[in-house]
């Protein structure tokens, strides 16, 4: 029969399996099992990359597993190709986060509504340049939870996080203090500081801050997260990551354990864009040299 000259590709799952009598559901649970590693150099390694797997809960892929072989005590270089193949064959998945659905939203009438400064240059050559802001919420136990945050764009660390059951002035403030604090200025004169169209930032409070503080305030164009997609990402990170550190979320432990992922974050935590390095150790590198 002329059909049975097909590349065996091509044929359904359903027919080959009827044909060597096995079921579908047992098929496609053997693609999802860990395959057997057999050389002994691949074992060793593959027993490396599954710690730091454990370690990083999961929320290390192939470039960072391979960058944090490289850097470890017993040093090895290996592709990450090589690593994302072992990844595979033993079933270990990095923990990835969903690309965000932009909405069209209506921007409130009234308030003040700054120039987008930052134009999308998310890159600063010294420190206290360029910061980013924005605020996010989570519902924890039926309450809701405001998070606002300050990345410094230099070295893409968490100079402030702050906490609060409601989005009001004194959270900003807060986070404003908190920043300047951290990066021990007298004063925010010189530093560009951008956020996105929110009503706290558009607000009266806002504006005399930024003249009694000296920061020079910019804003994302309407309804634009892409203007401010770097501190917009790190939102996306906290939320994905944060339940693999810890699973279990109540409001009793939930401030405590998000400052401890924040220390995580900045200290622990490589970046590709920084040489996979973590936001403090770019810093101190850069303080070195100055």
């Amino acid at each position: 029969m002329s059909y049975l000259r097909k590349d065996p590709a091509n044929y359904p799952v359903r027919l080959l399996c009827q044909v060597l009598n096995v079921s579908r559901s047992g098929y496609y649970a053997s693609l999802k099992r860990p395959k057997k590693v057999t050389n002994d150099s691949d074992k060793t390694l593959l027993t490396r990359i599954k710690r730091i797997y454990a370690i990083r809960r999961g929320t290390y892929g192939a470039k960072r597993i391979a960058k944090h072989l490289k850097t470890s005590r017993k040093a090895r270089i290996v592709n990450h190709k090589k690593v994302a193949r072992l990844m595979r064959e033993a079933n270990l998945k990095a923990t990835v986060r969903q690309k965000k659905a932009t909405k069209q939203v209506k921007a409130l009438a009234g308030g003040y509504v700054y120039e987008n400064l930052l134009k999308r240059q998310f890159e600063a050559l010294h420190p206290n340049q360029k910061w980013v802001t924005d605020m996010t919420e989570l519902i924890i136990e039926d309450k809701k939870w405001y998070i606002s945050t300050i990345m410094d764009l230099f070295n893409r660390e968490i100079i402030a996080f702050q906490l609060s059951d409601s989005p009001n002035q004194d959270l900003i403030e807060a986070t404003l203090r908190e920043a300047q604090k951290k990066r021990k200025l007298k004063s925010l004169s010189g530093v560009l500081l951008h956020s996105d169209q929110g009503s706290v930032y558009r607000s009266l409070r806002y504006n005399q801050l930024s003249e009694k503080m000296g920061f020079t305030p910019s804003m994302s164009r309407k309804a634009n997260c892409w203007d401010n997609a770097v501190i917009e990402s790190f939102f996306s990170q906290l939320k994905v990551e944060f339940p693999c550190f810890y699973p279990i979320i109540n409001s009793a432990t939930f401030q405590k354990n998000s400052l401890s992922y924040i220390r995580y974050y900045n200290t622990k935590r490589i970046q590709q864009k920084l040489g996979f390095a973590s936001p403090s150790a770019f810093y101190k590198d850069y303080k070195k040299a100055s």
